[in-house]
């Protein structure tokens, strides 16, 4: 997987970021980074498939991730639970989060 990085401004879910739920061992590198206002979010992670026919990033069922609950300020971390997808869920406040995403593996 290469950098990537996922979005959200103000509350609810940004577009769900597909992870290759293949590699062994898995890992995610994740920093999480306020850009504007004072949200508050977490980092979570689906075990549904975003590729799979009717996802919708609503429909899924999310899990919020160890360590990036109820965050109120720039955070980096490791997601070590293998997963189809991860996503920012601003919970309360206003402002923007930027995740820069890589996973490691072979490229």
């Amino acid at each position: 997987m290469r950098y990537t990085n996922i979005t959200q401004t103000n509350s609810g879910r940004s577009k769900a970021l597909a992870v290759d739920d293949f590699q062994c061992p898995f890992s995610l590198g994740i920093g999480a980074k306020i850009t504007a206002g004072t949200p508050t979010f977490n980092i979570e992670y689906s075990f549904d498939d975003p590729s799979a026919d009717g996802y919708t990033v609503a429909g899924a069922t999310w899990y919020v991730a160890t360590g990036f609950s109820g965050l109120t300020a720039t955070t980096g971390g490791a997601l070590s639970t293998p997963c189809k997808a991860i996503c920012i869920n601003i919970s309360s406040g206003s402002g923007t989060v930027v995740a820069s995403v890589v996973q490691a593996g072979p490229v």
